[in-house]
């Protein structure tokens, strides 16, 4: 009997002991699991805490770069983005602030103004634009250097203000700061931050419109969306190879998978997005064992898309009278003496502004290449005036200006085009231009002469003088006011707005579709000088050889100076007045410390191109035969 009592015990002793097992295997198991749900959490944490530090450098490190300005010989301030002119490191010589270009805004333009030149079959603004072109491709590899050497943190590159600029510190300070340490003790691995420059295979908007009409754009569904042209695909033209860097309106990250330090498929470069990569170091609670985490990611760059408010005027100024055969600006570049067979006479001014004291008038050299005529150089100032506006001016108005009628009534004026905030042309007409105020040559911009290029029907013989204060942008070639606008009250005109209902086609030209507000007036501002005599011939330094001779043209009695002959200007004729009692339409001087562009928000003049009667009379001094300008009307007779 006492053996089944013993065995039950035993029985139970082994149930106990079962469940005491079963337990202990259990707590052991729920620890395990405990322990590694502890260990994923905090790799887990430690992942998105490194994925928040590594998005938070990238997007710092691009938005520094979005920074950077370099200074190009060709165009000035350049950049990533835009910049209006309000930086305190661009001032030009004359302490006014100088815009800065961003590198896709520079190609959409070059880009427009091609497609613009093609359509109006002009070779020499084609030459204009593909020179412009491979200008640009240098200035990219100018800043893409720059770019990367800031990337490694001992680069020395400067924002517009002339702040220093370190893409580099600033990634690390933005990892640091998002450590969130959910994850324990966690910290970043000093000198593990690298960063790299490079595009993304994924084309991307940008923010640069293409040319309006459509019908001018010229791109497929792949190479725009929006109205605006994507990055990282080739979008030729004439020829061309065209290609945008993946640089939005605002910061983006991207899919660090798509980052390529060379982009395939394309035939050149335009590297604007940064990828950013970190390690970071954490411990283990469980064995206090130490583990590295290595994150990357990508940012692309930012623009602020520059609406260029104010480009500046294109003038056609007649101050002596308009000939009949001058009915558009095509009239202008079709004279046959404008066309050769002799050579446009092209200047610049050194040492100033001429003709202010001190300043000549030296041969310049046409940047188109080659020997150019008066047709071509004014066709290479209605280009520079185009790029002015950037990549907003309508192709088709552009186009279709060169053939707009001028309005002709026979007597001395001012035709002014200024281009609207939709990139559309104003044309303003002002029938009382007078001799003066003479405008001056901008340093180191192109000044030409085309003598006798006309010879018209009215039996007066008119000689071409252009003015392009456009032709040389930045302040390397460009002189002290850097291809800037010549503030000038003559060619400030109310943009015209537009009344509920109407459209462009009902306030202006029917044919062109240019808004025009009609006869504008005088408009003489208080920088165009003081009042006094206008007159032919400029000497410098010692009074003009005279007496001048007096002639009468409709009435009206003028003073014709003879030559002076081996003045400084080195003029043959010039259309600069005679120094002391002039009046002059100078560029104005900002303060020792800078100050905005005037010319930012309100026009100024770009381009002028002005008709001059030149008049057959004998020198009263050796009694040659020669021809000259007259002086402003009513002189004084003395």
């Amino acid at each position: 009997m006492k053996s089944p009592s013993y065995v039950a015990h035993l029985a139970r002793n082994s149930s106990g002991n079962t469940l005491a097992l079963i337990a202990a295997i259990s707590a052991g198991i729920l620890i395990l699991i405990l322990l590694f749900a502890l260990s994923y959490t905090r790799l887990v944490g430690s992942n998105q805490e490194q994925r928040t530090a590594v998005e938070a450098a990238a997007l710092a490190a691009a938005k520094e770069v979005s920074r950077i300005v370099i200074n190009d010989p060709n165009f000035g301030y350049v950049s990533l983005s835009d910049a209006a002119p309000i930086g305190k490191a661009t001032a030009a010589g004359d302490n006014y602030f100088m815009p800065v270009n961003g590198i896709n805004t520079m190609m959409g333009t070059i880009r427009l103004d091609l497609i613009i030149a093609d359509s109006l079959g002009n070779l020499p603004m084609k030459a204009l634009a593909k020179r412009d072109l491979a200008n640009l491709k240098l200035a990219k590899e100018k800043l893409v250097t720059e770019i990367r050497q800031s990337l490694t943190g001992a680069g020395s590159s400067k924002d517009i203000d002339g702040n220093p600029v370190n893409p580099y510190t600033a990634a690390e300070s933005a990892y640091n700061q998002n450590l969130v340490r959910m994850s324990g003790n966690a910290s970043y691995v000093p000198n593990s931050m690298k960063l790299t420059l490079g595009s993304i295979s994924a084309p991307m908007q940008t923010n640069v419109p293409v040319p309006k009409p459509t019908s001018y754009a010229n791109v497929d569904d792949e190479q725009a969306m929006n109205g605006f042209y994507m990055s990282g695909v080739n979008i030729p033209y004439d020829g061309e190879d065209f290609v945008f860097g993946a640089i939005g309106d605002s910061l983006k990250l991207v899919d660090p998978r798509k980052f390529a330090e060379t982009q395939s498929g394309v035939p050149y470069q335009m590297p604007s997005v940064v990828k950013a990569e970190a390690d970071q170091r954490i411990q283990d609670q469980a064995d206090k064992s130490y583990k590295t985490i290595h994150a990357q990611t990508c940012a692309a760059t930012a623009s602020v898309y520059d609406p260029k408010p104010a480009p500046g005027t294109l003038t056609i100024s007649f101050p002596d009278q308009m000939p009949p055969e001058i009915t558009s600006i095509n009239s202008i570049l079709s004279l046959p003496n404008m066309n050769g067979p002799g050579p446009i006479d092209i200047k610049k001014s050194t040492n100033g502004d001429y003709p202010e004291p001190g300043s000549s008038l030296v041969p310049n050299t046409w940047s188109g290449g080659g020997t150019p005529n008066g047709s071509t150089v004014a066709s290479g100032a209605y280009y520079d005036w185009l790029r002015r506006s950037g990549a907003r001016m309508n192709a088709d108005q552009a186009v279709k200006l060169l053939t707009e009628p001028l309005t002709n009534s026979g007597l001395p004026s001012i035709h002014i085009f200024s281009v609207k905030p939709d990139g559309t042309i104003q044309y303003n007409y002002d029938p009382s231009l007078d001799t003066a105020p003479y405008w001056v040559a901008s340093e180191n911009q192109m000044y030409g002469v085309a003598m006798d290029a006309l010879g018209s029907s009215n039996g007066n013989g008119y000689d071409v003088h252009i003015r392009d204060y456009g032709y040389q942008p930045g302040t390397i070639n460009g002189g002290k006011h850097g291809g800037e606008p010549l503030k000038n009250a003559q060619v400030v005109v109310p943009i015209a707005m537009l009344r509920s209902g109407q459209t462009i086609a009902t306030v202006g030209s029917r044919r062109l579709e240019i808004a025009s507000s009609g006869t504008s007036g005088t408009m003489f501002g208080g920088d165009c000088g003081g009042s006094g005599d206008g007159a032919t011939w400029n000497w410098i330094g010692s009074p003009p050889p005279g007496p001048p001779t007096k002639v009468t043209i409709g009435g009206v009695q003028y003073k014709i100076w003879p030559n002076a002959t081996g003045g400084p200007s080195g003029l043959v004729r010039n259309d600069f007045g005679l120094p002391g009692g002039l009046p002059l339409v100078q560029f104005l001087l900002g303060p020792a410390g800078g100050l905005d562009r005037p010319t930012y928000l309100q026009n100024g003049a770009s381009v002028d191109i002005r008709f001059r009667h030149a008049i057959p009379f004998v020198d009263p001094v050796d009694g040659s035969n020669k021809k000259g300008y007259k002086t402003k009307k009513n002189d004084p007779d003395d």
